[in-house]
């Protein structure tokens, strides 16, 4: 027959556990897990939002903890800045507080990643600046708003299946011939399509070429022709200007008329290029500045030609 138990027998057991009980409530109740170890000294931080943080929510210092908040409030009303109604009380270590400066910047952040808890987050600040006194206000930044970015991030999330089925029914119009699109890129619009655009290589082809008139403006020769005359009729113009004996060598050496001629001849041939209305050039030039000045070089020529041909003695009278 089994013996009978009693509760004697178990005593032992019942006595370990009472004192496993009575150590652990004693560890919570004086170890204080989670408090701060240490001498405190007060710090104030003002901001617009406080979200995700509350009383016992942690202060950290590049990465590490020193301290806790001890109260959130909201501030008297009476200011109209959104951004300064939550005063929150923080209790930081006063070991730490040399390595706080009056520029130090706080924020309610994440702490380890991304999902985790918020704290308030500081920044200790430059050397520069003297370290905070008990009782101070720490600078802050706006609070991130993660939750908003999250929120749209999964609205977005369930369009993209409408987007991937419309990106797939217009891959699937362009394949096939039934729509207009896809009998344009599948049919005999694609070979029109290549057609037209050998045409047009073609036309620019022959619009740079020597052959039209529009070569020559492209390269720059026909404007720089005229340029070149231009100059030869002020070279002519300040001679004749001249109190220097220049034009009575020039007149000696026969080289004074057939100058003038020779610079009449090409205004008149630079002239008709540019005027000519069937072609590009004309079109584009026409009534230039350019135009006028080589009509009045050509008017200017012609007439001085006239004058020496017929007062030849006239341009012999500037003296040596």
């Amino acid at each position: 027959m089994a013996r009978r138990l009693s509760w004697s027998d178990v005593r032992g057991g019942l006595l370990a556990c009472l004192v496993i009980v009575v150590t652990a409530v004693a560890i919570l109740t004086f170890m204080r897990v989670g408090a701060l170890h240490g001498d405190t000294f007060p710090l104030y931080a003002i901001v617009g939002e406080a979200r995700g943080v509350t009383k016992g929510s942690e202060v950290w210092l590049s990465g590490q903890k020193i301290g806790k908040i001890t109260d959130i409030k909201f501030r008297a009303p009476g200011s109209t800045d959104t951004s300064s109604r939550i005063l929150i009380s923080m209790a930081v270590l006063e070991e730490h507080r040399h390595a706080i400066h009056r520029d130090a910047v706080a924020q309610i952040r994440s702490g380890g990643s991304i999902i985790g808890p918020a704290v308030v987050y500081m920044s200790p600040g430059t050397p520069r600046a003297a370290p905070l006194q008990p009782g101070d206000t720490v600078h802050t930044l706006r609070q991130a708003d993660v939750e908003g970015a999250t929120a749209q991030f999964a609205g977005a999330a369930r369009e993209f299946p409408a987007i991937m089925a419309n990106v797939r029914a217009l891959r699937a119009e362009l394949q096939t011939s039934d729509g207009t699109a896809g009998a344009f890129m599948n049919g005999a619009g694609l070979g029109e399509l290549r057609r037209a655009r050998t045409q047009t290589s073609l036309v620019m082809g022959r619009l740079a070429g020597r052959g039209g008139s529009i070569g020559p403006i492209m390269r720059g020769g026909l404007t720089a022709r005229a340029g070149r005359t231009l100059a030869r009729v002020d070279s002519v113009r300040a001679l004749l200007a001249s109190p220097n004996a220049s034009i009575g060598r020039f007149r000696r050496d026969s080289t004074l008329l057939h100058e003038v001629g020779d610079i009449r001849d090409e205004l008149t041939v630079v002239r008709a290029a540019l005027d000519e209305s069937r072609g590009t050039a004309g079109r584009v030039l026409h009534d230039s500045a350019l135009t006028d000045a080589l009509g009045q070089a050509e008017r200017e020529m012609t007439l001085l030609f006239a004058d020496i041909k017929k007062h030849p003695r006239r341009y012999l009278s500037i003296s040596f």
